[in-house]
């Protein structure tokens, strides 16, 4: 005789946050994207300790809180960079990164690609070469000019 499997469903539950605490912080971390969010404060606004809030997000919702903070940020700064020309400085602190640096780094590690390569990019009606500029062009040019 054979036995019944649990339901994906049941399994998935056990060990992780319900739906509505996962909802609860996650609109908590895009409400802040630019202020400090430490695992400390996000457990707190469910009332848990830290080791079990965090084992039952990454259960829940598949990285860690920390990993899922960075992309939220990230997720938000791409949007920034490509509806608005708004310095990239302005934009890293607007969501939650130390400094431009920082955020350089980040963006690297995760994505691939620099901040300005990845605006150069996605921006549309922007010159295909991230690389490409009136300066680079103007050289370019004198030096053709010259030989």
């Amino acid at each position: 005789m054979q036995t019944a499997l649990p339901s994906p469903i049941a399994t998935s539950c056990h060990g992780g946050l319900p739906r509505w605490q996962v909802r609860r912080v996650t609109d908590y971390i895009d409400a802040n994207l630019g202020a400090t969010l430490r695992t400390a404060s996000l457990a707190a606004t469910l009332g848990l300790s830290v080791s079990h809030f965090t084992r039952a997000f990454k259960h829940s919702v598949g990285v860690p809180p920390r990993m899922y903070v960075i992309r939220r940020r990230l997720a938000a700064a791409c949007e920034a960079m490509v509806s608005s020309d708004t310095p990239l400085t302005t934009i890293a602190h607007a969501h939650g990164f130390c400094d431009q640096s920082h955020f350089t780094r980040t963006f690297h590690e995760v994505i691939g690609l620099s901040p300005h390569v990845w605006r150069c990019l996605n921006r549309p009606g922007v010159a295909a070469d991230p690389y490409e500029s009136e300066q680079k062009r103007t050289i370019e040019l004198d030096m053709v000019e010259a030989a």
